[in-house]
């Protein structure tokens, strides 16, 4: 539902990088307010260099919704991770789907150069931390 995205000047470049929460739902599928998201983040990162966007998107990664911002950027943590949930904050005998949920996302564009990324299994909220550590050139 909200997109906040800076233009960062680093040693003379912009980064440009923003972070979002996502259309709520459970079913963490495609519809026409999704899409409108994804009409909407493309149109904010589709012509800038060095862009970070990462969040809670609520919806799958599987989505048309996320293959529409793959055109532009690249899914850090793609296929890797099984569930983006603190599941020992989440009751999974009432919403087991929690179990295989991917929810929160990092993208970056072709340009930035990454060097490392993880996601601890920490309990400082109901989602996981996405970490990304990239070259600033």
């Amino acid at each position: 539902k909200n997109i906040q995205c800076c233009e960062i000047d680093i040693k003379g470049q912009i980064h440009t990088v923003c972070n979002l929460h996502g259309i709520w739902g459970l079913d963490g599928g495609d519809n026409s307010a999704r899409f409108k998201m994804s009409d909407i983040i493309v149109e904010q990162i589709k012509d800038k260099e060095k862009v970070l966007l990462a969040g809670d998107f609520n919806l799958k990664p599987n989505t048309q919704t996320i293959k529409n911002i793959e055109k532009y950027l690249t899914n850090v943590f793609k296929d890797e991770l099984k569930s983006s949930f603190n599941l020992s904050r989440k009751n999974l005998e009432k919403f087991p789907g929690y179990a295989t949920a991917v929810v929160d996302m990092l993208f970056v564009s072709s340009d930035i150069k990454l060097l490392t990324h993880s996601c601890p299994q920490v309990d400082v909220s109901d989602h996981l931390p996405l970490i990304c550590e990239f070259e600033v050139n």
